[in-house]
């Protein structure tokens, strides 16, 4: 009769948000049960354990948002190839300056839309895996963008990283057209004047959406934007830190 009940929540982050809070969530309950039992285990096999349980509960995804939301700070993160992932996490050397600039300027808005990651997952991974062309080359694209935009953020030009998360943008609509619908892009365009860049959270269809600011540009005056166009719809800006 003996046996140990564990029961999680998350407050205020709605359901399908493209945060990956379930990937976080779970990783919390690997590492915590861990530590209770007194168990050793490195990162990588935390990560591995996750990723697992995951599968077990058909959640799909892969190793990003646990290795992401349990580790702190602005990082690169790259495994090579194979089954088992070999994760290295890199911290981004940035300068005080950068960082808050980018704290200022990076702004999550809620389309008020619920999305879920797995459909868009396995379509994207089964056109890889079917060696689609176009698949491939978009998947190579992205990671080549991912290391220029460590090398501007190391140097401290924001306007720079935010050209780049652009292409990302225009990479990943390429590589899979569900990741944005009508919603997604009315909210762009309607604050298209006010950014500078523009990108989902996660696989989109919903959920969160990531913009960098103009200069001089405030989240309040993102957010007067929004109720402006879309009143009391949902679509809104949330507060987020770098932790």
């Amino acid at each position: 009769g003996g046996g140990l009940y564990m029961n999680t929540r998350v407050i205020n982050i709605p359901k399908g948000s493209g945060l990956g809070t379930s990937s976080i969530l779970a990783g919390a309950c690997v590492k915590g049960l861990s530590e209770f039992l007194g168990i050793k285990e490195t990162d990588n096999e935390m990560y591995n354990r996750v990723m697992c349980m995951e599968q077990l509960i058909s959640n799909g995804g892969g190793w990003q948002d646990k290795v992401g939301g349990l580790s702190a700070g602005i990082k690169m993160v790259t495994s090579a190839p194979g089954l088992e992932q070999k994760i290295v996490n890199t911290p981004l050397s940035m300068t005080k300056e950068t960082i808050k600039e980018l704290e200022n300027r990076l702004v999550l808005i809620y389309t008020g839309q619920r999305r879920l990651a797995r459909n868009l997952l396995r379509d994207v991974v089964g056109r890889y895996v079917g060696g689609n062309i176009d698949a491939v080359e978009v998947l190579y694209e992205i990671q080549r963008s991912a290391v220029l935009m460590r090398f501007e953020l190391e140097k401290g030009d924001v306007d720079a990283f935010a050209r780049l998360l652009n292409e990302h943008w225009e990479l990943s609509k390429r590589l899979d057209s569900g990741c944005t619908n009508v919603c997604i892009d009315m909210i762009f365009k309607a604050v298209e004047d006010l950014i500078d860049a523009k990108m989902i959270c996660g696989a989109g269809g919903g959920g969160f959406l990531q913009v960098v600011l103009k200069k001089g540009v405030t989240a309040a005056e993102l957010q007067e934007r929004l109720y402006e166009v879309f009143q009391d719809s949902g679509v809104s800006v949330w507060q987020c830190q770098f932790v």
